[in-house]
């Protein structure tokens, strides 16, 4: 009996292990992470997207997939990240746009499975499933300093430098929404918590998702 059993139990367990090894190809998600949706698909890189034959972000086929957009504004070039799911494989792919000459270099990036997983975790962690655009952030970006025993409002105004996409689908929601230079604006306005999320999420992308 006891041999019996035993058989059993490793049947079951490499069963579940089995089991719990294909539901996990794509991520587990909880209420914290807050997923929020748009309807109508407002992105500002189509024509980008229509040149490297992509399709929009909601009508991609993908069960999960981010994308991570940084517009250089001095050569007016778009560098894209993308991590994604097709329900039982995890891909990162980088696109990036040269002006002289004129150019789209396509990468396969080698990051491991496991690691993209963990690395859509951490961005989720970061908020990214329900960050606003940044001028919705205007009302909390205030910085003030006395000026004659007065209160004053003290502004920062970047002029050049990046801009920042974030674009993705989970599940059936998807959201696209942008940020500007979001280190700078987070160093001046210290009490937003967004822009420090916005921060993270840079460093994120520029740290562990890249060309090796």
């Amino acid at each position: 009996m006891k041999k019996y059993s035993l058989i059993i139990f490793l049947g079951l367990l490499s069963y579940i292990t089995s089991y719990g090894q294909k539901q996990a190809q794509d991520i587990l998600l909880s209420k914290d992470d807050n997923i929020k949706s748009d309807s109508i698909n407002k992105s500002p890189n189509s024509d980008f997207e229509k040149k490297i034959g992509l399709k929009p972000i909601d009508r991609t086929e993908n069960t999960t997939e981010i994308r991570f957009y940084e517009y250089r504004q001095l050569s007016g070039t778009r560098n894209l990240k993308i991590i994604a799911c097709d329900d039982s494989t995890w891909t990162a792919t980088e696109y990036d746009e040269w002006n002289k000459p004129v150019k789209i270099n396509k990468y396969v990036l080698p990051i491991p499975e496991g690691q993209i997983r963990a690395i859509v975790r951490v961005l989720l962690n970061s908020n990214l499933a329900y960050l606003p655009d940044q001028e919705e952030l205007e009302p909390k970006m205030k910085k003030y300093h006395m000026v004659n025993g007065r209160k004053a409002e003290q502004k920062l105004m970047v002029s050049d430098g990046e801009s920042y996409t974030v674009e993705f689908k989970i599940r059936n929601s998807f959201r696209v929404y942008g940020f500007l230079d979001p280190d700078v604006y987070s160093g001046f306005y210290t009490d937003v918590q967004e822009l420090k999320d916005y921060v993270a999420i840079v460093d994120i992308f520029n740290n562990m998702v890249k060309r090796k």
